[in-house]
């Protein structure tokens, strides 16, 4: 499993734990407890779930963008001799010698 997929559940119980012992120090009855626990369970899972979304699609975005680049870097143009028609440099050959 993806470690991106266990986010939206990560944060659902972890809001819900520090949801309990709060709710426990100050001394919540039980039914005002599993009334607001669930609650914040809800809320917290449908905001993990957008962000696990939003980043999915921010993480796609960088890997179609790697792929183009990678595309533009096969594509360059190669001499005759089979040799790259630029440099290092980034400058064109002027020559044989160059």
């Amino acid at each position: 499993m993806k470690k991106g997929k266990l986010f939206a559940p990560f944060l659902m119980l972890l809001a819900g734990a520090v949801a309990s012992i709060l709710m426990f120090y100050f001394h919540y009855s039980t039914k005002q407890t599993l009334y607001v626990l669930l609650a914040v369970l809800v809320i917290f899972y449908l905001a993990g779930c957008f962000i696990q979304k939003r980043v999915g699609t921010f993480v796609d975005q960088i890997r179609e963008a790697e792929a183009k680049e990678g595309e533009v870097i096969e594509k360059e143009a190669l001499t005759q001799d089979g040799e790259s028609a630029v440099d290092s440099t980034g400058e064109e050959m002027a020559g044989e010698n160059a």
